[in-house]
């Protein structure tokens, strides 16, 4: 079900932590464009201040941050090398500049710019999944995680082939882009790359930082191939525009597989050995919370937002859109990275000098008061925004804004923070024991 874990495979700190360093901004970026909206932001989920804030928060911090961890994980988890290091650098920076011109150019709706910086953000993305899809295909490992990783990179594909094809469209009309066409690219992004991935990597991620031994999942295997085919169908279906008769069906289905593993979850964190949850277990249980509303939400937004006036059709969309992005993945993403950046830290900075003198242990690098309140201020921010969406508040909008940059700005400093000299907190280990504590 898991890989071996083989850290000397661990790619360069200096590798990995720019995205993790940059992804938040994407977020600060997202609040600061909240924090300015109007009643437009109600009325269509395509306007262009909703498509700048939708894009900063989905490829600048969540998808910025998995890219970070499937770099990590690939060669280090699964056993796989990465294709080119140097390509991963280069890929970094073609993304941040082409996320950012392409935010800035759907808030000012200039179509051509748009184009332009939607196609370096395929070109990040093309880098990308040979990069670490080289890396997957060269794993030796037969897992769930291998296997998620997998189809992440290939529903990746998918979307960042219908975005690049919606944005040439709108500059060359070639064919109507209806909202039943551009939800079936939004959930192949969400659902396919980023949900399935997450969820593939939990089982691994969750058993490891948990030290859970005793407990199995049930549903690994099954929540990618129940994922996998109900996101195939809803992407089918809902491209044609159906009613809320068709389209509820289609949500519930595709909630199907997050519910199962959202239940596997739970069972691993009830089986671990730890004695008390740190950030990690504390962030998966919010973000099962944010996975629950999400689909009741989803749910709702799937019969047409019956209980929103007709001229503010997008409020449940909004909310929907609020507790899936930011609540489940953004949860979920803000507990890992503060367990897999402080290990890569520890890994090349602290391990060479165990057994000569007292070193940090992982835990002793992050501050968990740091990740609490991150957390706590980007799922306050995130239900500020949710609620304020359900019931049409203009200001209330702007303040779930102003907290998103406030929970960007608190996730990046205690991610920062890991970089600064940390002192031991247990006695020096014998030179022959060099074991990694997460």
């Amino acid at each position: 079900m898991t890989a071996r874990v083989a850290p000397t495979q661990s790619p360069p700190l200096g590798l990995i932590a720019p995205f993790f360093l940059a992804a938040p901004l994407g977020l600060v970026a997202a609040g600061l464009l909240l924090a300015n909206a109007g009643h437009l932001s109600f009325q269509a989920i395509n306007l262009p201040r909703n498509v700048a804030i939708t894009h900063a928060v989905v490829l600048g911090w969540i998808t910025t941050t998995m890219m970070g961890a499937l770099y990590q994980m690939a060669p280090a988890v699964l056993s796989g090398r990465l294709w080119s290091e140097r390509l991963a650098r280069v890929q970094f920076v073609i993304h941040v500049l082409s996320v950012s011109f392409f935010v800035w150019s759907a808030w000012q709706w200039d179509v051509p710019l748009m184009g332009i910086a939607g196609s370096g953000i395929f070109v990040s993305l093309v880098l990308f999944m040979a990069n670490a899809g080289v890396a997957v295909a060269r794993a030796r490992s037969r897992s769930v995680p291998r296997a998620a990783a997998a189809l992440g990179l290939a529903w990746l594909a998918i979307a960042g082939g219908l975005g690049l094809t919606w944005v040439g469209t709108l500059e060359h009309l070639w064919f109507p882009i209806t909202m039943g066409r551009l939800s079936a690219h939004a959930h192949v992004g969400l659902v396919g790359w980023l949900g399935i991935t997450l969820m593939g990597l939990s089982y691994q991620l969750v058993p490891m930082f948990n030290v859970v031994t005793r407990v199995r999942p049930r549903f690994g295997t099954p929540v990618l191939i129940i994922m996998s085919l109900a996101l195939t169908t809803f992407a089918a279906v809902v491209a044609t525009d159906p009613g809320p008769a068709v389209r509820l069906p289609l949500a519930l289905l595709l909630a199907v597989a997050p519910l199962l593993w959202g239940v596997d979850v739970v069972r691993l964190l009830l089986g671990r050995s730890k004695r008390r949850l740190d950030i990690q277990g504390h962030s998966m249980l919010v973000a099962l919370v944010w996975l629950v509303l999400a689909v009741l939400l989803g749910a709702g937004a799937a019969l047409g937002t019956p209980f929103t006036p007709g001229d503010e059709s997008a409020r449940w969309l909004l909310a929907y859109a609020a507790a899936g992005i930011g609540g489940w993945l953004g949860s979920a993403l803000i507990g890992n990275s503060f367990k897999i950046l402080p290990f890569l830290i520890w890994y090349h900075r602290y391990r060479p000098r165990v057994g000569l003198e007292a070193v940090p242990v992982v835990s002793d690098i992050y501050s968990e008061r740091l990740a609490t309140v991150a957390l706590a201020g980007v799922s306050l921010a995130v239900a500020t925004v949710a609620v304020s969406a359900l019931v049409g508040s203009v200001p209330a909008l702007q303040a779930g804004g102003a907290l998103l940059v406030v929970g960007g700005l608190l996730h990046l400093v205690g991610l920062v923070h890991m970089f600064l000299p940390k002192h031991a907190s247990r006695a020096p280990q014998p030179a022959l024991s060099k074991r990694i504590t997460v």
